[in-house]
Formats: structure tokens, C-alpha cells, sequence
């Protein structure tokens, strides 16, 4: 049997906020050597971090603190080694309870990587910095 073996996946390490405002929150980052998988191709957890965590940013933007309750993902394309990433997110509903954030990866040909909805709850309303 082969032998099977992971490697650290970084995810957080080399990534620009583009743009913030109330509801939608749009940041890059490139596809880097411990981005990947063992197939050389963006690891899906790596895609689906960044999703999550911009589905995050953007209820900050509407001034509240959220945990993620439910979320879909639609992988479309692979990512490269290289790719220039574009992630951005919207809220596509904006409850007392509930956000539902929608996040959309593109590389840098524009072609959508993924798409994925995140179900928010709401935990508080955020404190000033």
C-alpha cells in the first residue's frame, strides 16, 4: 500500500483587503507552494478557509459579530500554483438573527474557483475597535 502523508496547509499568509464597506468585503491572495494538495491543485480546505473566513469579515462590515451555522461550497475550478486569487464576498441577507453571506473565488483570468453561501448567526453587535 502507498504510503499516504499530509503537509502543513498555511492559508492566511499572504493575503491584501481590497475593499470594505457595509456588506461586502473583497481581499487577494496568491496560490503559494503550501496552498496546494497532493495534486498540485489548490487544497479545497484552503479554498473553503478563505471563503469562511471572508463570509466572516463581511457581517464585521455590518457592524455584527457572527459564528458560521451552515455553509455550501461549489468547487468549479481548480486553483494553481501561482493563481492570483480574488475573494469576495456579499450579503445577500442582512437578518437580526441570521446574515447569509455569499463568496465568490476568482482567479486572475476571472474564472470562478468556487462559489459558496454561509449561513451566519448572529452573537452580538461589535464593539468599536
Amino acid at each position: 500500500m502507498k504510503e499516504f502523508k499530509t503537509k502543513e496547509l498555511k492559508i492566511f499568509e499572504n493575503y491584501e483587503t481590497l475593499l470594505v464597506e457595509y456588506g461586502h468585503v473583497i481581499v487577494s491572495t496568491r496560490v503559494v507552494e503550501s496552498s496546494l494538495n497532493y495534486h498540485q491543485t489548490a487544497h479545497g480546505g484552503y479554498l473553503f478557509a478563505l471563503s469562511d473566513q471572508i463570509a466572516g469579515a463581511v457581517s464585521v462590515s455590518t457592524g455584527f459579530d457572527t459564528v458560521t451555522q451552515q455553509s455550501s461550497i461549489n468547487y468549479l475550478k481548480p486553483g494553481k500554483l501561482g493563481d492570483v486569487l480574488t475573494i469576495e464576498g456579499t450579503c445577500i441577507h442582512d437578518g437580526k438573527k441570521t446574515k447569509v453571506n455569499e463568496v465568490v473565488i476568482k482567479n486572475q483570468k476571472n474564472k470562478i474557483l468556487t462559489r459558496a453561501v454561509f449561513t451566519m448567526y448572529v452573537t452580538g453587535k461589535r464593539e468599536s475597535e
